[in-house]
């Protein structure tokens, strides 16, 4: 535990110097493009990056995407001892123009690559060709390289599944899309942070590679750690403010999330901090049923609306099991703590990590249906009367 401990410690420490890093290319302390101009047409403008890690050393891989100018979508991957060895392997694999990496839009790390990915995040935060606003993946079972290189087929590209994925992630999945910033920004914070996370699969329409969402991957001191799996992400990303609107089945209805909201409450005591309350509020609509509900009568709703909060409730309890079996506070609740009851969190914050994953968490869900789209009048019952 101890040596946990440190390694937790230095891995704050490092990524509190990356979060201000990021903080100061961000706001324009580093160099510019306009300070570093270069004609477009020299350039090969990297749109999607994948790290792999491999015995000795990583694989990079990455695809120009398709752009206005017709030009052919360019893949291509090389090994290296470090990030910095295979990109500039690539640069002189290249024969069409200069890699180009301001303009990525999307890094895939594999899941071995993953397990180390405080060290990617290193490189990525660091290099100030590649933006620090950009959405990190992690390719949960599998490597970042096929993906990259192969994802589409010949008649699409791993950039335009991703650009697709990424508004179903924030519409009609999860919601929450962490870029490298905000992953820095958690770990410095609380020690651990969620990374989207996807997976390979083959398209339902034709033989070709793309990928899927998977929930999210859990960082605990920059290392992989585990998953947020299915609509437990909902839960997760609600407490950190970006829940999406999703379908959910509950009692043999169909319901659409409106809005998806956690809160979390100490209860003390004295100086001590025995437990914690969290409480889940979800608001849906009703799109479709596959059982006759009068939702009309009072009962009836009432009903709906208890099955679906303790549907939210088991969501919730899921992502705190993850939470406190891994050791990885991805929620911030020990930052939300120290940011609420600054005084109280400096007493118990040496013994945080160890407190933490036995602490009492206590449950609670609230759920509104606020349309039910002609269901207070079952179809079925039109022509009585």
């Amino acid at each position: 535990p101890a040596q946990a401990g440190k390694r937790g410690q230095k891995m704050r420490r490092a990524a509190a110097f990356l979060l201000a890093l990021a903080l100061s290319v961000l706001s324009g302390c580093s160099r510019t493009l306009l300070g570093n101009y270069r004609n477009i047409e020299e350039l090969q403008v990297i749109q999607t990056l994948g790290l792999d890690g491999r015995e000795g050393g990583v694989f990079v891989s990455f695809s120009t995407g398709r752009d206005a100018s017709g030009r052919e979508v360019v893949r291509m991957g090389a090994e290296g001892e470090s990030i910095s060895g295979a990109m500039q392997a690539l640069q002189g694999y290249s024969v069409s123009g200069e890699l180009f990496f301001s303009n990525t839009g999307y890094i895939l790390l594999g899941e071995e690559a993953a397990r180390d990915a405080g060290s990617c995040l290193d490189y990525i935060e660091r290099a100030s060709e590649i933006r620090l606003d950009t959405p990190l993946f992690v390719v949960r079972g599998a490597k970042a390289g096929p993906l990259v290189t192969a994802g589409g087929g010949e008649d699409g590209d791993i950039t335009e599944i991703m650009s697709s994925l990424e508004r179903f992630i924030e519409r009609r999945a999860a919601g929450y899309l962490p870029t490298c910033a905000d992953i820095a920004r958690s770990l410095a914070r609380s020690g651990a942070a969620l990374v989207c996370a996807i997976a390979p699969a083959r398209a339902p329409d034709g033989d070709y590679l793309t990928a899927v969402s998977r929930g999210y991957a859990v960082l605990r001191d920059g290392e992989l750690c585990g998953y947020v799996e299915g609509d437990a992400a909902l839960a997760a990303a609600a407490f950190l403010g970006g829940a999406g609107e999703k379908y959910v089945e509950v009692d043999g209805m169909t319901l659409k999330l409106i809005s998806c909201g956690a809160r979390m409450e100490p209860v003390w005591d004295g100086g001590e901090l025995a437990a914690l309350e969290m409480a889940l509020e979800v608001q849906a609509s009703v799109i479709e049923a596959r059982s006759e509900r009068d939702l009309n009568d009072e009962q009836e709703r009432a009903a709906l609306e208890e099955a679906l909060a303790g549907t939210a409730a088991g969501w919730m309890r899921e992502v705190l099991d993850v939470s406190q079996g891994t050791g990885a506070d991805f929620l911030g609740l020990g930052a939300e703590l120290e940011r609420r009851f600054p005084a109280r969190w400096r007493d118990i914050s040496p013994q945080w990590d160890e407190l933490f994953p036995g602490l009492e968490i206590e449950l609670s869900a609230g759920a509104s249906v606020l349309r039910s789209y002609g269901f207070d009048s079952p179809p079925s019952r039109a022509g009585e009367g």
